[in-house]
């Protein structure tokens, strides 16, 4: 509240009003220093009886409801002094800092408006900075922050929300600063893997194994810790060493599915297919029917060749969680130039003989066949068909419609791309796929109408997914507080 006073006193003896309201303003903010602020708002509001759009004085009756906790009141005087002096630092900040506290949208126009005012106004620039990171715009975020670094340099909620912007747009060097900070005020275990993670994927690995130590060294180790440093000696060419670590976080972390995620990842690098099945074996004796254990394993037995088990272990995947990206994370791996194409497709469709109701077999071998020739008429024909079989039989399942998106267009049904696209995202207004197949269709139907509106929910959706898949997620902690 001090800075709200100042600049309060500050429009006061700028304004150079009539000598009265001069007099009556000099005693209401004497009334305020003193902190008598209902005889403030009771002064105020008789000098509004005849003066209703005085700014200044709408300005200190709204800092004396401020005063006393009477927020809403205290924000429409701020906002009548607005209206009346659209130039008013005192009463736009004290407009923006209850809209900022209360977490109201009015928040961020109200912040923009007081930085063309002042651009320097670091507390602005921090509020702002907090507001951005909570709608999870993160580049304007960052971008305001960095204005008000001095500002947030002691405030740990601040520094989590911009190291977290930083680390989730991939600016790992930028945050490395702010998360040597954040460790300093907190020193616990997140940030402190979170920095290290940071120093290393900036290239200085000997840095993040010394902020790992203390955890590695504890008692018990912290296995996200142990996991990390396996990734650092991985990255080094160091592979026995990661090995070493992985199998010590396994033991500390029976029970962490990152665990066995990365060992079955550094198994597939290395072609050590069987060594990566049977840890994912013990993995899941601690985790039974874990989807992601089974999908790992799934690539590993499909890179053996026994697409038989790797195919039940993606089904099983499939139905304890179906929205699992099986496209994405696994079955490419099928699909590679280490697997007979054809060799696949026959397995799908021996599958389909007994079992022409699964949904998930539908779309894989939809997606087996879209690997093909784009102009073969017939294998598209039956891609279409096994797409749209797959979503007939699981309407929820955003793969395969997206996969009917992608083929449709192929085949030039543009309405029909259109029509399924809006299906699949009335379930995920955020399904990038499907927004980009839509804008596609309607560029070629012509319907430039419709264009910036795709245009903008694709990048709006490209934003949310990025804060949404970012591994290493800050916990969102209370907003940037504006004075240290």
């Amino acid at each position: 509240m001090r800075h709200l006073y100042r600049w309060a006193l500050s429009w006061l003896i700028a304004m150079g009003a009539a000598s009265a309201a001069a007099q009556s303003g000099s005693a209401i903010f004497t009334l305020l220093q003193q902190h008598k602020f209902a005889e403030a708002e009771t002064a105020s509001r008789a000098v509004l009886v005849t003066k209703p759009n005085d700014c200044s004085v709408l300005t200190l009756l709204g800092l004396a409801q401020r005063g006393q906790s009477k927020l809403d009141d205290a924000f429409q005087s701020f906002q009548s002094a607005n209206q009346s002096c659209p130039t008013n630092l005192a009463s736009l900040e004290g407009a923006a800092e209850i809209a900022y506290s209360r977490r109201m949208p009015e928040a961020d126009g109200l912040l923009k408006r007081v930085i063309e005012l002042q651009p320097g106004n670091s507390a602005a620039h921090a509020m702002l900075g907090a507001v951005e990171a909570r709608s999870g715009d993160c580049e304007a975020s960052v971008t305001n922050y960095a204005m008000a670094s001095e500002q947030i340099s002691r405030s740990v909620p601040a520094l989590r929300q911009y190291a977290g912007c930083l680390v989730t747009l991939g600016r790992m060097r930028e945050a490395v600063e702010p998360l040597t900070d954040l460790l300093a005020l907190q020193d616990k275990g997140v940030n402190r893997r979170t920095l290290a993670r940071a120093q290393s994927d900036s290239g200085d690995r000997a840095a993040a194994v010394m902020t790992l130590d203390p955890l590695l060294h504890a008692e018990p180790p912290d296995d996200a810790a142990l996991l990390l440093r396996a990734r650092i000696s991985e990255a080094d060419n160091k592979t026995p060493e990661a090995v070493a670590w992985l199998r010590q976080a396994i033991q500390v972390g029976a029970k962490n599915v990152e665990n066995y995620l990365y060992f079955a990842e550094v198994s597939f690098a290395h072609g050590s297919y069987q060594v990566g099945v049977d840890l994912l074996n013990t993995g899941l004796q601690q985790l039974p029917d874990n989807p992601r254990l089974l999908l790992a394993r799934g690539v590993l037995l499909a890179q053996l060749d026994q697409m038989g088990a790797a195919l039940r272990d993606f089904e099983a995947a499939h139905r304890l969680d179906p929205k699992l990206s099986l496209a994405e994370d696994a079955m490419g791996v099928l699909f590679s130039q280490k697997h007979d194409m054809s060799a696949a497709r026959s397995v799908f469709r021996d599958k389909l003989k007994a079992q022409p109701n699964d949904a998930l077999l539908q779309y894989l071998y939809a997606e087996s066949l879209s690997e093909g020739t784009v102009e073969d008429a017939k294998t598209l024909g039956e891609a279409i068909a096994a797409a749209k079989r797959s979503v007939e039989l699981e309407p929820s399942y955003q793969p395969a419609r997206d996969l009917l998106c992608v083929l449709l267009l192929r085949h030039g049904d543009l309405k029909e791309v259109v029509e399924q696209a809006n299906e699949a995202l009335k379930r995920d207004p955020y399904d990038e796929a499907a927004l980009y197949q839509e804008l596609q269709a309607e560029r070629r139907l012509k319907q430039s109408d419709r264009l910036p509106d795709l245009v903008a929910r694709l990048q709006a959706a490209k934003s949310h997914n990025q804060i949404a898949v970012t591994k290493y997620v800050l916990s969102d902690g209370a907003a940037a507080p504006n004075e240290h």
